[in-house]
């Protein structure tokens, strides 16, 4: 099957033509690197470049970005065609990174940051909190993997493509390069995409607000509803309390949502030497909505885990949860999210003094570990 083609040509001034050499590779990678990291916005818009190689398990990655939306991206550069080792490297790496619990992703991303020419974060949890719009570190997740090449073989173009339509989050951005006047030029096919409309559920769709002003926009929501939501809203507020009186230093943030159908999330993070910690959350889904038929969910995130396993380990044998990611063979090692299911009033009251207990667990462990970082 033939191929689609595009040809260029410059005008001399004359009347005439010259056409363009099709060029089948940069010089070197480094240039097409250098390129890519002046110009993030030739890879997709809103892009922030926070690190260039940076080391993995498998080798350095290219190019490491965090998108408009607050998703890590994994870009593999290929300064020719693309093959099929190309989606071995950038699966390697992404997995590498989603492998990581939440906090340690974003230490590990904020760490090597800077690199080469690439954005340094300083303080990682102020500086995501702005991009991802209140959303916290889950919202790095799931790693997104992006081929970028001059042009991509057939093999490669299969294998992406499958890859796509069982939902891995993987896609091909391809350049067409030409030679001209001993320069290279680029060119690639994008779309353009329509203005957001407010009534879907896209983050996008919604502004950044301080979150003085976000926390009574969804306190206001569920507070309309309260009728036919109140049981949700009793346990959401009642477990938002237990966080309060149980985490002596922490920081509250509001997840912010575009509909009146999308969970509605509270998350607490502790204090840490460096940045804070993703401890815990208090989500609530409106009736209807309940994939597992709670109400609520009371969620410690992998890091709290960490510092009560056994307790953790004993909780889950004795109140309904999931994990994520969810079905994970892995769960049982206690080192995932952890999502407590209220599915009642009745259910939170009857679990409370243990769920309070843990938190407590939780929070004195990390002021314990803090106060041994900080000697």
């Amino acid at each position: 099957m033939a191929l689609d083609e595009i040809k260029i040509w410059a005008a001399d001034g004359a009347g005439g033509v010259i056409p363009l050499d099709l060029a089948q590779r940069m010089d070197s990678e480094r240039l097409l690197e250098d390129t890519i990291v002046n110009n993030p916005d030739l890879l997709m818009e809103g892009l922030t470049l926070v690190g260039r190689q940076t080391p993995t398990e498998g080798g350095p990655l290219d190019l490491l970005g965090v998108d408009e939306d607050g998703r890590l991206v994994v870009y593999e550069l290929k300064r020719g065609t693309l093959s099929r080792d190309a989606v071995a490297q950038v699966i390697d790496y992404a997995s590498f990174l989603q492998s990581k619990p939440d906090d340690d992703l974003a230490k590990y991303v904020s760490d090597r940051s800077g690199a080469h020419g690439t954005t340094r974060i300083e303080d990682f949890d102020e500086w995501y909190d702005t991009k991802s719009g209140g959303q916290g570190f889950p919202a790095l997740k799931p790693v997104r993997m992006v081929l970028v090449g001059l042009g991509v073989d057939e093999t490669t173009n299969r294998m992406v493509r499958l890859l796509a339509d069982q939902g891995v989050d993987i896609s091909l951005l391809t350049f067409h390069g030409y030679t001209y006047a001993g320069k290279t030029l680029l060119a690639r096919q994008v779309q353009v995409e329509p203005e957001p409309d407010p009534s879907t559920n896209s983050r996008r769709a919604v502004p950044r607000l301080p979150q003085r002003v976000l926390v009574e926009a969804v306190e206001n929501r569920i507070q309309q509803h309260e009728e036919q939501w109140e049981e949700g809203y009793l346990v959401w507020n009642a477990v938002r309390q237990m966080f309060r009186e149980t985490f002596g230093n922490f920081r509250e943030r509001v997840s912010r949502s575009a509909s009146d159908w999308a969970p509605y999330r509270i998350n607490f993070s502790l204090r840490r030497p460096r940045g804070r910690m993703q401890a815990a959350a208090v989500q609530f889904t409106p009736e209807g909505l309940r994939p597992r038929g709670q109400c609520a969910e009371v969620i410690f995130f992998p890091s709290a885990v960490q510092l009560r396993l056994e307790e953790f380990t004993q909780l889950r044998r004795e109140i309904p949860y999931t994990t994520y990611p969810p079905n994970d063979p892995a769960k049982e090692s206690g080192v995932l999210e952890v999502k407590f299911l209220m599915k009642s009033m009745s259910d939170w009251e009857t679990y409370r003094e243990k769920l309070a207990a843990v938190a407590k667990s939780v929070y004195e462990a990390n002021e314990a570990l803090l106060a041994d970082e900080e000697e």
